[in-house]
């Protein structure tokens, strides 16, 4: 007995196929047995399968077949978890093997861990009385020892396949993301899944949520014509049904289902998983072989984790799709607006140069109308010539703000240094006068220093005289119109200041958009068409300044700008 665990212990293997020739070898000398059997046991289905063939010292051709626990002398071992031991001869009644000669002895005992039963072993002889009550206690000795051996091996076993699923999953996950491009995407899956799995075929059919039909996008080792033919409703097929329950589907043998829907004959065993996003069924996985009984719970379990990561991965590259035509469709989309926004300002461009001649026309002979030079008029007349000249003002105005505003948009090209102080200057002696008749006051506080700018004086000159217009326009008679200019860092700040109407919160951020206007009672009340804040924040634009509005309802409004101090060029 000692001999026996010591061979035993000398020929321990993690590799399960090498157990039984290695006990047999390690009982050789001390059991007198003509074949070794050993089963496995599959807690799971309650069958016992055998490890591998037998080792026969009399080199017998033989098979051991599966069996159900209970059957046979070895399912009767298994089930009552004690050992039997047959020395009268059994011919026929031993279902575990089939040999030329029929065993008259067998000796078999449980392999069992605690009360579990793992497997059996099975020593038989071709003579009677072959084994002895000591050989009985020996073998389950050894069986014990051997019992720990083989869940070692079990073990190693379970923990090398997972290592495999697990490398497989990610080395499957590393392809998967290494494109977003959706057929790129499943033809990688199916190619890797095929690989790793070494199975005949691999493809994946998505179900398309309009019409509920499944249809194959992408797939290895099918030939094309398979491919094309593949289209099932919901229910329908093997696939069908997967993508209707929502749970995987194993055929192991086609042959057998009455109702299979055969798109390739060369399929005998078929695989289906369904993939699913968010509990939503979005398409099918499917493994085929060309043999019968090809996959296994693990090939089930491994395809399962697939899927869930294959479905995230298609709506990912689904969701990529999307939004890269989401952006082309924003892109033409935009690039068809600037275009109408072009044309529409070429329009208005076109049409103010149009009117300005002829409104030119009109008010100059309506003058010499009001001149009387073309005879003397009534009082009425000169009223009606008088209100057509004040009508023709406004819409000249109008056409000149158009006109500014296409010009502030271009971009800015005559860039030198200047006194923003000294276009302020020029500005506040441009409508003192005007601000005079009002009765409204105009203050300045400027630094002593010219405070040098970059840009265009025109332009600003603008900015100033429309800031300015709109404090005169809305400020009460008799109220004070600040100007200042100040440095500010790398930028030169100006602000003009006035006492009127003010402006609502939440009007402030409109108020520089193109004809917008505060509310109707302004607009009849102080006149304009809302062009002279844009003009003045697409000039300081393309100054690369900005301008900003500070204000309270009934207490008057602050316009602040800055423009770029001017950098002397390094030579």
């Amino acid at each position: 007995m000692l001999a026996v665990l010591d061979a035993l212990t000398a020929t321990a293997t993690l590799v399960l196929e090498e157990v039984p020739g290695r006990v047999a070898e390690a009982l050789r000398h001390s059991l007198n047995f003509d074949q070794l059997n050993m089963w496995l046991f599959d807690e799971e289905h309650d069958i016992l399968e055998p490890l591998m063939g037998p080792s026969s010292t009399a080199h017998q051709e033989t098979t051991p077949s599966t069996l159900l626990l209970g059957q046979g002398f070895a399912g009767w071992v298994a089930e009552n978890k004690a050992a039997m031991r047959v020395n009268d001869g059994f011919g026929d009644s031993h279902p575990g093997e089939r040999s030329a000669e029929p065993a008259q002895s067998a000796l078999i005992v449980p392999l069992m861990i605690g009360e579990r039963v793992i497997g059996v072993l099975e020593t038989t002889a071709a003579h009677r009385n072959a084994f002895t009550l000591s050989d009985e206690r020996l073998l389950m000795t050894a069986a014990r020892r051997l019992s720990v051996s083989i869940e070692s091996a079990l073990l190693y076993q379970e923990t090398k396949r997972r290592l495999a699923e697990v490398t497989a999953l990610y080395q499957l996950a590393q392809q998967m993301n290494t494109s977003l491009n959706i057929q790129e995407v499943l033809v990688s899956i199916v190619q890797s899944l095929k690989k790793t799995i070494k199975c005949r075929g691999c493809s994946i059919a998505l179900l398309d949520p309009v019409d509920n039909v499944l249809e194959i996008r992408a797939a290895a080792g099918v030939e094309h014509k398979w491919e094309q033919d593949f289209k099932l409703r919901l229910g329908e097929g093997v696939a069908g049904r997967v993508a209707l329950q929502g749970a995987p589907i194993y055929v192991p043998d086609v042959l057998d289902m009455n109702d299979f829907i055969f798109f390739d004959p060369n399929v005998r065993s078929l695989l289906t998983v369904p993939l699913t996003f968010q509990q939503r069924v979005i398409g099918t996985l499917t493994l085929d072989s060309d043999q019968p009984d090809a996959f296994s719970q693990n090939d089930e379990r491994l395809l399962t984790i697939a899927a869930t990561q294959a479905a995230i991965a298609i709506e990912n590259a689904r969701l990529y799709a999307s939004l890269e035509q989401r952006a082309q469709n924003l892109a033409q989309a935009y690039a068809e607006l600037k275009k109408a926004d072009r044309l529409k300002d070429e329009i208005v461009q076109n049409i103010s140069h149009e009117l300005r001649t002829p409104l030119t026309f009109v008010k100059s002979y309506v003058e010499l109308l009001l001149d009387e030079n073309a005879g003397p008029l009534t009082d009425e007349q000169k009223s009606y010539l008088e209100i057509v000249i004040e009508k023709t003002t406004v819409v000249t105005r109008l056409v000149g703000d158009i006109m500014s505003l296409q010009q502030a948009e271009q971009p800015l090209y005559k860039r030198e240094p200047l006194s923003l102080t000294a276009v302020a200057n020029r500005a506040m002696q441009g409508c003192a006068a005007t601000a005079h008749q009002l009765g409204l006051t105009l203050v300045s506080d400027f630094p002593d220093d010219l405070c040098l700018v970059s840009g265009d004086e025109d332009r600003l000159l603008q900015v100033f005289d429309n800031l300015l217009g709109n404090a005169i326009k809305f400020s009460p008679d008799g109220g004070k119109i600040g100007v200042t200019v100040k440095d500010a860092g790398n930028m030169v700040q100006a602000s003009v200041s006035d006492q009127g109407i003010g402006i609502p919160q939440d009007e402030q951020s409109r108020i520089f958009e193109r004809f917008y206007q505060i509310n109707g009672s302004a607009r009849r009340r102080f006149g304009g068409a809302g062009l002279g804040l844009a003009i003045v924040k697409r000039i300081l634009e393309a100054h690369d300044g900005k301008v900003w509005v500070e204000s309270q309802v009934g207490a008057g409004s602050t316009f602040y700008f800055t423009v770029p101090k001017y950098q002397t060029p390094q030579i």
